[in-house]
């Protein structure tokens, strides 16, 4: 399958939108915002940031048999290295990784981390939250009102046809669907309980496909009932954002970038500046420079976790905006729990690298639900669902669990009998794995329900942090663990509490679905954001940032008491339709133009990033206004104790294609300091030249160009290096020092209005050596092998050019 993402350094300097994140709020927003037109027929040009890799699934034959496998991991030394996890002490992991785990005191949050957000890794329940949610007060009147209900429904249709759920109904369509354990052990649940039950529906593919594509023109086959959907679908069955949403949004022309993660936000004139960093490898730090890529719109798109983060560093920078930011995170009310070593076969453990039918069919994770929805009583309702274990977890499992029900289950039948067969199963389990024993006989109890909303997100440390003190304390939780016992009776297994937050994260609760923290409310002092999406911009009152949107589940007020992942599709559509509105574009939702995909394959990151090398460098001198010759500026300068200083930071994201270029071309972001116009005046975009050719043999030049705004009018920094083959040894010299020009407009035709010679000095030059380093690399041989390669150009270069006297 074609690779969705492009190159970042093919990124440009500005957008009229730019999307970040690209879960269900961001691929909707770019897939919707690409379509629009605008009624006077400009160009509207659309950017997606995602801070993760690009990970797809894998290429099969007319067989439906792999023939390629796809990028997610189906074993344990696969897995591990895309488990990143945050907790308030440290980091661990790559910042890329699959599997992003935030731990905190009182309640720990799973979400994912690439291209399509949480949707590569969730359990695809499609369902909408029951009318009466929409009721409460905590949403703005126009969301309560007949109108804003009518437009929900419109997002929620809208949604559905894009996404395409369906629902694994074994008992109505007996020849498509073959019945699953689990399922029928969630169905005997809801019987002993009394409770409703039926198969929900999920974004999964059940159907051959002509020509094996969908709607939008992407191959997509059948599941093969692997059960992990959890680790991210290899088998193209899982109608995830990159399935649909996504492509659409390339197909419509909007530009696609990963590894690129957004820091905060800055209003400069009448457009914002998206400040980011470029993960090459990962392993960069949180205090690492960032670029800046300019937009007329903003819609933040990162997630419940991702756009508060981005909002509160904003903020803390300067952006006026509610108090209440980082108020009313929910967990969903979401609990975990075990029916373990039950009396009968579940077989709820993914196939891992098991390929298919040698195993029981485990089917997608989540396919039936017990409804207790519908009480007098909002916050008493709650739902069960079914669950199934990832298969590349298997080898660690039976240790777990059984260590979990041995510390802290609670058996729900009793007898000499039902004692040794539950021994002997647990035995079986150890040495074999999670599709034997007392784990092929567990089932995963999955719980949402409805807190009390009174979390809070927070910076400690510039990293995101929740507090929740009194979490623990609601009297839902009391309910859920007395009905998940009941559903753990009928099956005569072991009641387990969250296994895997008791073994290892200190914690009962984990949440999959974090919403909130944005809040849509009706002013400012309840919330962030007005129904629209838009930013409040100040502490109180209506008054909006017009270009300034977050389009995700951190914009939702409350739980929704069921997987929310419909109704944050839902309300970003409706936000996507009046963004539109306001502006006259039209968005033709209805048809869908399909665009040849290209062959990528490989590695994830395969087309985009190969080993660079990058640095950041300083150069300072005398500098000007009014002069247009550089030594007669850098001596007014002088004189006047006025100085230019830029700050450049140089990725070479390819360096053996940068080496190979003629040109020697890189792309350069940076600072420029300069008292007449202010400091720390971002340069979003520039271009860097080492050792270009000129027309004279002799000479070569080395390149710096930043573009820059001040009060609103452009400007062109334009500096060259003269490394020449002339009498003497004057090599230092010429690679530091750099002749430069302010030009006005976008670029080196426009009238010269300032000019001077700035340096390297030897300070300069000591903060520089630590800052080159290189760049997604796998071992330390490699990096060494870049650097090496790269000094053996750079001065090779030098001596080429002096050694010819």
């Amino acid at each position: 399958m074609a690779r969705l993402s492009t190159p970042i350094d093919r990124l440009k300097s500005h957008y009229t939108v730019v999307v970040v994140g690209s879960g269900y709020g961001g691929g909707i927003a770019a897939s919707r915002l690409a379509r629009a037109r605008a009624a006077d027929n400009s160009e509207i040009t659309v950017c997606v940031l995602e801070r993760g890799k690009e990970f797809q699934p894998g290429d099969l034959d007319q067989n439906g048999q792999l023939i390629r496998k796809g990028d997610y991991p189906d074993s344990l030394h696969e897995a591990l290295p895309q488990v990143q996890m945050d907790s308030p002490n440290c980091h661990v992991g790559s910042r890329v990784g699959l599997y992003d785990v935030r731990m905190n005191n009182e309640i720990n949050v799973f979400v994912g981390c690439g291209l399509g957000g949480t949707s590569l890794v969730n359990a695809n329940v499609c369902a909408e939250a029951e009318p009466k949610v929409f009721e409460q007060k905590e949403w703005p009147e126009e969301i309560r009102s007949s109108q804003g209900r009518a437009e929900l429904q419109e997002g929620y249709k809208r949604a559905r046809a894009m996404l395409r759920p369906t629902r694994y109904d074994y008992k109505a369509n007996p020849e498509k669907y073959a019945p699953l354990a689990k399922l029928e052990a969630l169905a005997k649940s809801a019987a002993f309980m009394g409770e409703e039950f039926y198969p929900l529906p999920i974004n999964v593919n059940f159907d051959k496909l002509p020509g094996d594509t969908n709607h939008v023109g992407v191959d997509q086959r059948p599941c093969v009932g692997c059960g992990d959907c959890m680790t991210g679908c290899n088998y193209r069955a899982k109608n995830t954002v990159i399935m649909n949403y996504l492509p659409d949004a390339k197909n419509h022309g909007a530009e696609i970038f990963t590894g690129a993660s957004v820091r905060y936000l800055e209003r400069q004139g009448d457009r914002w500046l998206v400040h980011y960093q470029i993960l090459q490898t990962g392993r960069e730090a949180f205090t690492a420079p960032t670029k800046v890529v300019s937009a007329d719109i903003v819609v933040l798109g990162a997630g419940t976790l991702g756009s508060t983060e981005i909002l509160l560093r904003s903020k803390a920078r300067g952006l006026s905006m509610s108090e209440a930011l980082g108020n009313h995170f929910t967990g969903n009310g979401d609990v975990l729990g075990l029916a373990y070593n039950c009396d009968q076969e579940i077989n709820g453990v993914g196939f891992g690298e098991l390929p298919p039918n040698t195993v029981p069919k485990v089917g997608p994770t989540i396919t039936g639900v017990i409804d207790m929805r519908n009480q007098p009583r909002l916050e008493d309702s709650l739902v069960i669902e079914d669950g199934s274990m990832a298969g590349a977890y298997t080898t660690l499992l039976p240790t777990i669990f059984a260590t979990a029900a041995a510390l802290t289950g609670e058996d729900t039948d009793s007898g000499w009998k039902d004692e040794f067969n539950e021994h002997f199963r647990t035995l079986a389990s150890l040495p074999t794995g999670g599709h034997r024993g007392a784990l092929r006989n567990t089932q995963t109890l999955l719980v949402m329900a409805h807190d009390n909303a009174r979390g809070r997100l927070y910076l400690e440390d510039d990293r995101l942090r929740i507090s929740w003190p009194d979490l623990s304390a609601q009297p839902i939780l009391k309910k859920i663990t007395s009905e998940l016992k009941k559903a753990t009776t009928a099956l005569g297994g072991i009641f387990v509490k969250n296994p895997v937050s008791n073994q290892f994260m200190g914690q009962d609760l984990i949440t999959v679905h974090p919403l909130g923290g944005c809040v849509m409310t009706d002013d400012a002092t309840g919330g962030v954001v007005n129904h629209k999406g838009q930013v409040f911009s100040g502490e109180s009152g209506k008054d909006v940032y017009e270009n300034l949107y977050v389009n995700d589940g951190s914009v939702i007020p409350r739980s929704v008491g069921i997987n929310p992942l419909l109704t944050i599709s839902a309300i970003a559509e409706r936000c996507c339709a009046l963004l539109a509105t306001d502006r006259n574009w039209t968005i033709d939702v209805h048809s869908f133009p399909v665009v040849s995909p290209t062959p990528s394959g490989g590695d994830p990151m395969s087309m985009q990033i190969k080993p660079g090398v990058s640095f950041r460098e300083t150069m300072t001198g005398g500098f000007m206004l009014g002069e247009s010759d550089p030594l007669t500026g850098e001596k007014k300068g002088n004189a006047a104790g006025i100085k230019l200083s830029i700050h450049c930071d140089i990725d070479i994201l390819d360096v053996y294609a940068f080496m190979n270029d003629p040109q020697h071309y890189a792309p350069i972001s940076g600072q420029v300091d300069f008292p007449p116009f202010g400091m720390n005046i971002p340069a979003p975009r520039g271009l860097f030249n080492l050792f270009s050719p000129s027309g004279d043999p002799k000479l070569k030049h080395m390149v710096y160009e930043l573009a820059f705004e001040h009060e609103g009018k452009p400007y062109y920094l334009a500096g060259k290096k003269d490394v020449r083959d002339d009498p003497g040894f004057d090599w230092w010299a010429d690679i530091t020092t750099n002749y430069t020009r302010i030009h006005e407009g976008t670029d080196a035709t426009g009238p010269v209005i300032a000019a001077g010679v700035i340096y390297i000095g030897r300070q300069q030059l000591i903060e520089l050596i630590p800052t080159i380093r290189a760049t997604n690399t796998s071992s330390p041989a490699e990096n060494l092998k870049v650097l090496a390669d790269f000094g053996r150009f750079f001065f090779g270069s030098v001596w080429d050019t002096f050694s010819k006297r």
